[in-house]
């Protein structure tokens, strides 16, 4: 994963240069008709592919949860009436306790055991994205958009389990690609206060080692300031 970092400085850095450069061209843009600024802040829901799993090394995985509930941010720099970047962050955390088999093969041991007992996992899901905005602006209090952004993903989980018998201390962190490619609709409800709901596709490539892109969609609902 170092090496996929070291892949994505580049285009992250490309980002934060455009970003730059927009915000300069959109201040020296006198404009009446739209917002040279817009940030957005709500609730966000990731569902996930039934098949993605959680790695914790070559011969330990479990399912990834098909649901996680966080937020998203995001700020976006209008350069004209229709185009602005946009930077975009998520966070989607989940804590799950449950009871159920384990089954473990400690080395130097002629055979596996299997215990049921309780356990916990802890998994965290992080979304650094940046790109295009494009906006059908119009007279009317709706506003669709589209966009299409790309940059980095970040996933952490720890798999807990301890009884008599059996204790399990399981911990992963990968680093990788991320895209959102989806659009939504703005409802203004005030001058400077819309309503936005957005979905898009959001595949990170971080997870099991072979099958590592997590497919998901990313729902998102929450209040645009501009």
């Amino acid at each position: 994963m170092p090496q996929t970092m070291g892949r994505l400085v580049p285009f992250l850095s490309l980002i934060v240069l455009m970003c730059a450069s927009a915000s300069a061209l959109a201040q020296g843009t006198a404009s009446s008709d739209y917002p040279k600024v817009e940030i957005f802040g709500g609730y966000s829901a990731l569902g996930q592919h039934d098949g993605n799993r959680i790695s914790f090394g070559p011969t330990a995985s479990v399912p990834a949860k098909q649901s996680l509930a966080g937020f998203e941010t995001s700020v976006i720099v209008n350069v004209s009436k229709y185009f602005g970047i946009k930077g975009d962050f998520s966070a989607h955390p989940s804590n799950d306790s449950a009871r159920g088999p384990l089954t473990a093969c400690p080395p130097l041991t002629p055979a596996c055991i299997t215990v049921t007992q309780d356990f916990q996992l802890k998994t965290r899901l992080y979304n650094f994205l940046g790109g295009p905005e494009f906006k059908a602006r119009n007279r009317t209090r709706f506003t669709p958009f589209a966009y299409a952004l790309a940059g980095a993903a970040h996933s952490s989980a720890k798999f807990t389990s301890s009884s008599p018998t059996l204790n399990v201390l399981l911990k992963s962190s990968e680093n990788g690609f991320a895209m959102a490619l989806g659009g939504g609709l703005d409802i203004r409800a005030a001058r400077r206060v819309s309503i936005r709901t957005s979905m898009d596709y959001n595949p990170a490539w971080v997870g099991e080692p072979g099958s590592s892109r997590r497919d998901q969609v990313r729902f998102s609902l929450g209040v645009l300031f501009h």
